[in-house]
């Protein structure tokens, strides 16, 4: 079993005076008014009241209600957390960068697809939030060579596979680092697995490809 209890009182001058027949109700977030658990002044006229929490499943976390200046209630500002804290006493703003880089918030503590990308804000969706996948030429394997990296002079495609597993096509990105023209041909899902198809259009003066392949993903 557990006991809250709350004084309600006001200021005259210097000395505190308690506040009597005050409805005072523990709300969940999303509850009604009449949803509210009601908190009892066993002493009269004491402006002490208070409440008992019998069960485990009633524990966690309540903002604070009374009828001061609205009949029908109205959240007074407070909150309590009776017992164990609750899914529901993670309010918005609760958890800081601060507590992820100190260590409060770790990995391990988070269940599996416990967060997904989209319970992030866009302009928090960085780099390491991705799923991504970088790739260079000696990934990929000629067409008509067989060889990694593949040769200029005898190829005319590239073929990358992508280690990790897919669920939708990701974006790929090819940055060419060598004086030869290299496209991407061709991307495809196949299950859960990603080819990607490089074309060798022209040569320049490059004798060896050199360049890196990045898939980004949600």
């Amino acid at each position: 079993m557990y006991k809250f209890a709350i004084s309600y009182y006001t200021m005259v001058g210097t000395e505190r005076k308690p506040q009597s027949g005050i409805d005072i109700r523990l709300l969940r977030p999303g509850q009604s008014w009449s949803e509210g658990k009601q908190l009892i002044e066993n002493t009269p006229n004491s402006g002490y009241y208070e409440i008992s929490i019998d069960s485990e499943t009633d524990c966690g976390f309540y903002e604070i209600w009374d009828n001061i200046g609205n009949t029908q209630g109205q959240f007074s500002g407070k909150t309590c957390t009776i017992g164990k804290l609750d899914a529901r006493g993670l309010q918005n703003n609760c958890i800081f960068g601060n507590h992820i880089l100190d260590g409060a918030v770790t990995g391990p503590k988070i269940a599996n697809e416990a967060i997904g990308t989209e319970h992030l804000q866009n302009s928090l969706l960085s780099l390491s939030k991705l799923q991504y996948e970088l790739q260079d030429q000696d990934k990929g394997v000629g067409d008509i060579s067989q060889c990694s990296p593949a040769k200029l002079t005898q190829d005319k495609f590239i073929t990358h596979i992508l280690n990790k597993e897919y669920q939708e096509l990701p974006h790929i990105i090819l940055t060419n680092q060598c004086d030869a023209f290299l496209y991407i041909s061709d991307v495809m899902l196949v299950g859960n697995q990603v080819t990607v198809k490089i074309r060798i259009s022209k040569v320049y003066t490059a004798t060896d490809p050199i360049y890196k392949l990045l898939a980004l993903a949600k």
